[in-house]
């Protein structure tokens, strides 16, 4: 036991300390933050854009459809620009009253206004036809603002409704009500324990888990594989096992690797959190959002779900996950003698992983679902899907406890096997070993 933990240590020590360890650490979790602050800050300033409201309104309907449109752009409370730190209201917008002969040159008049520098961005038309087809026109700089173009559709499909509400005589409070109504939904789950945390977050949070489960894997499992292929290329695997039985130095590198995993994996959690609570508060401010909560609440984004349990279980599944895929790696690296020969090798149990993670989608969309449950209880797949859905919806504790039990099992497999292949294979050279070849190594051993 005493050589098992010496190989540990090293494999864990010479991963640690290498550059590549140092860059990967640290760049990941830049990578992660910007993924989700850099959407965020481009939505912000879409959303505090004023650009839907500096517009002409050329209104030809005659039952004053464009005066209650532009009332219902100057609500919009998120189109508000900030100079120097302080908060100015948007241009109004500006009705301009036509008749069908002369919109035309309404229409023509507005064009060229538009294309004058620091002026209005764009012209709306509201004629017979959007009364009686619901058929609007736009021309302008933003036209190709899906924010912008939503607003504007938005704030006409409430005044029409307005309109054909007051021409069959409902009283104008009525018509304000309808015409102003908006529904706030906010997400709770509710689990065995009683109610706690969001919905949303728990989506964000089972989506990262998954990612981070399956970076590590991949990442530090070909470590293994280029590890081993490299000990063998070498010869070095010759003089080791001469002091070391196969199965306790296979043991040892899988250990110290899973180790370095999960020594990374929590680095990752640890600087993306940091990063995401300091940085967006002064991402949404240069958008010129104000933020009265925390960096993360900002955003809508909350670390409330990650509890101990599920913590716990995490760092269990990645650990059976990564013995798992690794014990498979090794063996397929002591197959062979080249790199390439080693991808080759490597394919079979990558379809494992990646076939697993193309199930993804399906367990977002329904958790509880038989895809889900069935991929929950494969060694496998479980180590992906089952952290994903514990943070979607409540799982059993019984459920979790069988399918870590399952896991188990299949890692003593996958080690039993890997240790047989790898006996046989790290003294092994020369062509490509066949499956019946592989068949015979494992017997033999």
């Amino acid at each position: 036991m005493d050589k098992f933990w010496v190989v540990a240590k090293r494999e864990y020590l010479e991963r640690v300390r290498s550059r590549w360890f140092v860059v990967m650490t640290l760049f990941v979790p830049i990578l992660i933050t910007a993924m989700f602050l850099i959407p965020a800050w481009v939505t912000a300033r879409s959303a505090s854009s004023v650009s839907s409201r500096n517009i002409i309104i050329l209104d030809a309907t005659g039952a004053g459809l464009g005066r209650n449109v532009a009332n219902l752009l100057m609500r919009d409370s998120t189109a508000i620009r900030t100079r120097n730190g302080v908060a100015e209201s948007a241009p109004a917008p500006q009705v301009r009253l036509a008749t069908s002969a002369g919109l035309a040159a309404a229409e023509d008049s507005a064009t060229h206004e538009v294309m004058k520098p620091n002026s209005v961005v764009g012209y709306l038309v509201l004629d017979d036809s959007t009364l009686s087809s619901r058929r609007i026109r736009y021309a302008g700089r933003n036209a190709s603002s899906i924010v912008d173009m939503d607003k504007l559709k938005t704030a006409v499909r409430q005044a029409y409704t307005g309109v054909m509400l007051q021409r069959e005589g409902v009283k104008p409070e009525t018509i304000a009500l309808i015409s102003n109504l908006s529904l706030s939904m906010p997400l709770t789950r509710i689990d065995e324990r009683g109610r706690g945390g969001s919905g949303q977050a728990a989506i964000f949070l089972g989506i990262g888990i998954g990612i981070l489960l399956l970076m590590s894997i991949i990442f530090h499992g070909q470590n293994v594989l280029r590890g081993v292929l490299e000990e063998k290329s070498t010869r070095v695997a010759e003089v080791v096992i001469s002091s070391i039985k196969p199965e306790m130095l296979l043991a040892g590198k899988v250990a110290g690797a899973g180790a370095v995993g999960l020594t990374q994996q929590m680095l990752w959690i640890a600087i993306s959190a940091y990063l995401m609570t300091n940085f967006a508060p002064l991402m949404l401010k240069s958008a010129g959002v104000p933020v009265t909560g925390g960096g993360t609440s900002a955003l809508g984004i909350s670390f409330g779900g990650l509890t101990i349990g599920l913590f716990v279980v995490v760092v269990l599944y990645f650990l059976l996950g990564f013995v798992f895929y690794a014990s498979l790696l090794a063996a397929a690296g002591s197959m062979v003698n080249s790199e390439q020969d080693a991808q080759q090798a490597a394919m079979p149990v990558m379809y494992l992983l990646i076939g697993s993670w193309l199930f993804v989608n399906s367990v977002i969309v329904n958790p509880t679902g038989t895809i889900a449950r069935v991929l929950s209880w494969l060694p496998f797949s479980s180590p992906i899907i089952m952290p994903m859905r514990m943070g979607l919806s409540p799982v059993g504790w019984p459920s979790i406890a069988g399918s870590l039990a399952v896991c188990a099992l299949g890692c003593v497999g996958a080690v039993w096997l890997a240790a047989r292949i790898y006996r046989v294979g790290m003294l092994m050279y020369g062509k490509k070993p066949s499956l019946r070849e592989v068949a015979r190594w494992v017997r033999y051993a």
